[in-house]
């Protein structure tokens, strides 16, 4: 008798392979979206640095001048796309990672069943007298998933925290910006 299930053992080297594909392709979707954000994001900054050059050419007086000098220095524009632009590569990152975890966390049970099973499979196939042994087994597989259960938890609240943080540090930027704008505003007139 084997305790070894080659069904099962295939079963689960296919299901590691398809965990691998399938974390591949969020990745490459991920990479794909950050790179059209870039090219997005460069394609608005190059049409507003044209729109500047144009406008600049077509000063005929002082005033005009002023008034163009004036509109292409506004710090809270540039800032706040740029700020957006921070934003907008954090979410897809944040996105990405989450659905990678998701997968992982659906292996990892799938694997946990697995050896559960297999414990189970001993332990009923074992000899008699050996019934502490898989007792031990079954008692260290029971906390080795409450420490991954804790370990997830605990990895889940500092993500949630790390979030908020960056999400109040970029509240408090563009609130900061549009002060610093108002302000250079107020000053220029």
């Amino acid at each position: 008798m084997s305790f070894l299930d080659t069904e099962k053992l295939q079963s689960a080297q296919q299901a590691n392979l398809d965990l691998l594909q399938q974390i591949s392709s969020k990745v490459f979707e991920g990479v794909e979206q950050l790179s059209q954000l870039q090219f997005k994001t460069l394609r608005a900054s190059s049409d507003d640095q044209f729109g500047s050059i144009s406008k600049l050419l077509s000063v005929r007086d002082p005033q005009s001048f002023a008034e163009w000098q004036t509109s292409f220095t506004q710090p809270s524009v540039q800032t706040e796309r740029l700020l957006e632009f921070n934003r907008q590569v954090y979410e897809l990152m944040s996105g990405t990672q989450s659905e990678i975890a998701k997968l992982a966390e659906r292996q990892v049970e799938a694997s946990a069943k697995q050896v559960q099973e297999l414990v189970e499979e001993i332990a009923k196939n074992a000899p008699a007298g050996t019934e502490p042994v898989a007792a031990v087994l079954k008692s260290t597989l029971a906390s080795v998933g409450s420490v991954y259960e804790s370990a997830q938890k605990a990895a889940k609240q500092a993500a949630e925290i790390a979030e908020n943080g960056i999400a109040a540090a970029a509240s408090a930027a563009g609130q900061a910006t549009r002060e610093a704008g108002k302000a250079a505003g107020g000053s220029r007139k």
